[in-house]
């Protein structure tokens, strides 16, 4: 009994690693795409402003300029 689930576990092992991930064609690393594909540009950089502060707001309103 204990060596046909030791064998039936081996099959499903195999099974599954034979299955793989589902990939579909040879793997490749994202820095050496192969011939024929372009890898998508990444996007520039663009810096996160800084929040305007809630006293600024205040001052234009009032048109003082002193701080």
């Amino acid at each position: 009994m204990t060596r046909t689930v030791l064998i039936v576990a081996t099959a499903v092992m195999l099974a599954l690693a034979a299955s793989g991930c589902g990939q579909r064609g040879p793997l490749y690393l994202r820095d050496s795409p192969p011939p024929g594909i372009k890898p998508p540009k990444a996007k520039p950089y663009e810096p996160v402003p800084y929040p305007q502060d809630p006293h600024d707001a205040q001052r234009e309103r009032d048109g003082s300029k002193d701080r």
